[in-house]
């Protein structure tokens, strides 16, 4: 409340409320005092009830997992229950639901699901088979595979040689038989899993299956489950080929598998050695904030994330971007990568509207397998779906001009080399907008713009910054950070419009310190084209309410003083 006493008195007052208008700082400024209620959802559950045919329970187990957080999973400590399968896979759509009501009653809650297809199908099934019979994210491809996915085998092969060493000891398909996996061009062999195939991990266990151990040998693979099943109305069922002696033929015979006893070899061999009491295994949590604390501080050189610091940022799969695309709602999507040096500058920034707004924003990186292996271990290929050079490309394609019409991007689709391709079947260039990550957006299918056009995209930031102190888009400067955390504001703000909620900035300190990168950081290093939108803000805020303060003064300058003076409204911008 303000006490104005007389015309010259309101004047210094307006005079000083400008002053401190002009020369504060926007990012000290705050919305509002209610929080927005947040519109996400369980992404894991609603995707696989809607995923998997005979999967109808909305309350579901399954957290689906990048090849990439599949690696930081193997390499941290505990007991973890694995599933590997596709909605793809008829085997795995034939148990899927048996699997979850055997898990949930004997207690579990969560069981990571790492799909070897790396794009889930998705891009198969809906665009693949039109551009070439071979087009397949297929991991486990061996080398006289003519699918794409076997120029990438070594991706399964690391998994297998790398965490999990004793799978020899669970599968059909062993290192030494006919149907083991050949990877590299010295066609090294090992194991292959058939799917679904469900397992306890654990990196230190030092026990074989046998009850054996060896003195300095480790047996990942505590226990697994590994049997192919097939179903149909009447239910499950397996099937083999028997040769007809009469037709010199060999027949297709289908043998019924009664559910009780499917139920029941799943509890032995897995679910009977969970719970907590003597001689059974306690099983360990591994979250996406796990992965994202871990994945951008060791590829940062830096802790970018605080360990117990809260995040809200959620990683998914290529398959559940697609699905989440296609839903009703409004959402805060994030795409970028622990690889890239740029989202690398700002995912704390991302992820501190996310806390304060109690909202999830939704992580996709354009790198199927995250570029661990070459980061890692020094292959020279990636399955990034944002590169010309990749046979996935079309995904991007794909995913971009079926879901993200009218995209606003940097780089200019009409000029040669500013877009991503695929060659269709007359050999002709298919085109979409080639974005930069991180691109940080608002989508909403249903949102349309001014003119009644459809504009998913409500609102989006595309700014390159960095870690590396010596540079001018050094994140750390005043300047770049201020123009980064309004433009992240203004999709927190859409969001929150679309929502029907008011939404917070967040706290900014008045010295800006940043920590310098001791990493190496990948990533696209592109010239920094800040904008001055924070000041521009800023000023016109000033004016407006300078404007106010005036037309007030005048106001009160034809009444009487009084000590009670004028009653304004405080309103937090």
């Amino acid at each position: 409340m303000l006490n104005i006493k007389n015309k010259s008195k309101s004047i210094i007052v307006a005079l000083a409320l400008l002053a401190a208008i002009l020369i504060a700082p926007l990012s000290v400024l705050r919305v509002s005092a209610a929080e927005a209620s947040s519109a996400s959802f369980d992404i894991d559950k609603s995707y696989y009830s809607d995923d998997y045919e005979h999967l109808a329970d909305k309350d579901v187990v399954f957290q689906n997992i990048t090849y990439e957080e599949a690696v930081y999973l193997f390499q941290q400590k505990g007991n973890y229950l694995i599933f590997l399968g596709g909605p793809w896979c008829g085997n795995t759509n034939a148990v899927i639901d048996y699997i979850n009501d055997a898990a949930k009653a004997a207690g579990v809650t969560t069981v990571y699901n790492l799909d070897l297809v790396l794009d889930g199908n998705a891009g198969y099934n809906n665009l693949g088979k039109e551009i070439a019979p071979n087009k397949n994210a297929h991991i486990r491809e061996s080398n006289s595979s003519s699918l794409d996915g076997a120029d990438y085998n070594y991706l399964y092969a690391e998994l297998v040689t790398r965490y999990l060493t004793n799978l020899n000891d669970w599968v059909e398909y062993t290192k030494d038989s006919s149907s083991a996996l050949i990877y590299t061009d010295a066609d090294i062999a090992v194991p292959k899993v058939q799917v679904p195939f469900l397992f306890i991990y654990n990196k230190d266990n030092t026990v074989n299956y046998k009850g054996e151990s060896v003195e300095g040998k480790t047996y990942p693979i505590v226990y697994g489950y590994e049997k192919m099943l097939n179903r149909d109305e009447e239910g499950l069922y397996t099937t083999s080929r028997v040769y007809n002696t009469e037709t010199e033929k060999y027949d297709r015979v289908t043998t019924r598998v009664d559910d009780a006893t499917y139920i029941q070899e799943l509890n032995d061999a897995i679910f009977s050695h969970i719970g907590t009491g003597e001689g059974k295994l306690t099983l360990s949590s591994f979250t996406s904030a796990d992965y994202i604390r871990l994945a951008y501080n060791e590829r940062a050189g830096k802790k970018i994330f605080e360990d117990g610091q809260q995040i809200n940022i959620e990683t998914i799969t290529y398959k559940q971007l697609d699905w989440l695309l296609q839903q009703d709602g409004t959402y805060l999507i994030l795409f970028g990568g622990a690889w890239c040096g740029n989202t690398q500058a700002v995912i704390d920034i991302i992820n501190d509207y996310a806390v304060a707004n109690n909202v999830t924003v939704y992580n996709f990186d354009t790198k199927l397998d995250g570029g661990y292996a070459k980061y890692k271990w020094g292959y020279s290929q990636e399955v990034h779906i944002r590169d010309n050079n990749n046979p996935f490309s079309y995904l991007y394609v794909s995913l971009v001009n079926t879901y993200l019409p009218y995209i606003k991007t940097e780089y200019d689709i009409t000029k040669e080399g500013q877009y991503i391709f695929y060659k269709d079947q007359n050999d002709a260039e298919v085109k979409a907008n080639k974005l930069q990550v991180p691109y940080f957006f608002t989508y909403d299918k249903s949102n349309v713009d001014k003119d009644g056009h459809n504009a998913p995209i409500v609102s989006y930031v595309e700014k390159m910054y960095t870690l590396k102190s010596e540079r001018d888009d050094y994140i750390g400067l005043e300047a770049n950070y201020i123009d980064y955390t309004t433009a992240a504001f203004d999709v927190v703000s859409a969001y929150g419009s679309k929502v029907g909620a008011t939404v917070k900035n967040i706290e900014q300190p008045n010295d800006l310190i940043k920590a310098q990168d001791d990493g190496q950081n990948e990533g696209q290093n592109n010239e920094n084209n800040s904008s001055n939108t924070g000041k521009i803000v800023a000023a016109v805020i000033g004016v407006i309410v300078v404007i106010a303060i005036v037309a007030a003064v005048i106001v009160i300058g034809k009444k009487k003083s009084s000590d009670n003076g004028d009653k304004s409204d405080n309103q937090n911008l």
